[in-house]
C-alpha cells in the first residue's frame, strides 16, 4: 500500500510541475509579445509627436539593419490584402486612414509592419502598427 501511495504522490508531483512549467512557458510567451509590440508602439507613437519628415522617417528606419520597405499597393482592395497578411482584423483600418492622408509608406520592422501616414506638408501624422 506503501508503495502505491508513493506512485501516486510522485506521480501527481510530475503532473503539478509539468502544468506549472507549461504555464510559466505560455506566460512568459505573452510576456514577450506585449513587450515587442509596446515597444514598437511607443517608438512610433514618440515619432508621430515630432511630425518629423517623410524622408527623415525613411532613412532612419531603414537605417537599422532587417528593416525593408514594402511597395505600397495602387488599390485599396490590394491594400486590405497586405495589411491582411499581417492582421486581417485590422485590414479595413489600413483602408480607411490611408483615404484621411495624403501619402502612405509601409515598412517591414522585423517581423511587423509599420504603416505609415503623411499629411500634406510631408510630416508623419499617423500610424497603424501590425504584427503577425
Amino acid at each position: 500500500m506503501d508503495r502505491r501511495k508513493a506512485l501516486v504522490i510522485a506521480a501527481g508531483s510530475v503532473g503539478a510541475t509539468a502544468v506549472l512549467v507549461g504555464l510559466v512557458f505560455s506566460l512568459g510567451g505573452w510576456a514577450y509579445q506585449h513587450r515587442r509590440s509596446s515597444l514598437h508602439d511607443g517608438r512610433l507613437r514618440r515619432l508621430v509627436a515630432e511630425h518629423p519628415s517623410e524622408d527623415r522617417v525613411s532613412r532612419g528606419i531603414l537605417a537599422e539593419p532587417g528593416n525593408w520597405p514594402i511597395a505600397t499597393p495602387a488599390s485599396d482592395e490590394d491594400l486590405r490584402r497586405l495589411a491582411a497578411q499581417w492582421s486581417p482584423a485590422r485590414a479595413d483600418e489600413v483602408v480607411a486612414k490611408r483615404h484621411q492622408w495624403k501619402r502612405l509608406r509601409i515598412f517591414g520592422v522585423r517581423d511587423v509592419a509599420y504603416f505609415l501616414y503623411f499629411a500634406d506638408e510631408d510630416k508623419l501624422r499617423d500610424y497603424v502598427l501590425l504584427t503577425k
